[in-house]
């Protein structure tokens, strides 16, 4: 976990290590098809109308996209890594870990944000933390406080119909 004067080293290192790194793994399949890329996609939109950048203003959208690795202005985050032998199961674990500590800190009046971005960045946080070799970085999570005034905190995305998504057998 990241906070305090270990934030602000972390911090300094990331804006010296400025290079195109190869993502720790694939985030999004190749070919993702309908609903997903849809859905995807319309989440991404939404978001930045939000926040008033327009489709065609990529240099608008890159930064923000680069604000993921400021843990959006969050005073804590953390890196939760997973073996490299484990699989889809384990990842699967994994995600309901995350889960319930999001749940656990917002209980305890904390927000949170959970941040797959920092796949793309693994080698400059590994630079920084050295990490077991066998490790491979899942995500960050961004740990603070919400602002309320800032308009992206205001997203709520589309939610399939429940008799899209599920079957229920009497």
């Amino acid at each position: 976990m990241l906070n305090g004067d270990g934030m602000s080293r972390f911090r300094s290192h990331l804006q010296q290590t400025q290079v195109k790194e190869t993502p720790a793994y694939t985030i999004y399949p190749k070919g993702l098809t309908s609903p997903y890329r849809d859905s995807r996609f319309k989440v991404g939109e939404d978001m930045y109308a939000l926040l008033g950048i327009p489709r065609q203003d990529k240099p608008a959208r890159f930064a923000h996209l680069a604000r993921n690795y400021d843990f959006f202005d969050a005073p804590c985050g953390f890196f939760c890594y997973i073996d490299k032998q484990m699989g889809p199961p384990q990842w699967s674990d994994l995600g309901m870990f995350l889960q319930t500590f999001m749940l656990l800190a917002q209980e305890a009046g904390l927000d949170t944000c959970a941040q797959e971005a920092w796949a793309m960045r693994s080698n400059a946080v590994a630079q920084f933390l050295n990490p077991d070799p066998q490790l491979l970085l899942f995500c960050g999570m961004a740990i603070g406080y919400k602002n309320p005034d800032a308009p992206v905190n205001t997203l709520v995305s589309d939610r399939e119909p429940l008799d899209n998504w599920a079957t229920f057998i009497d």
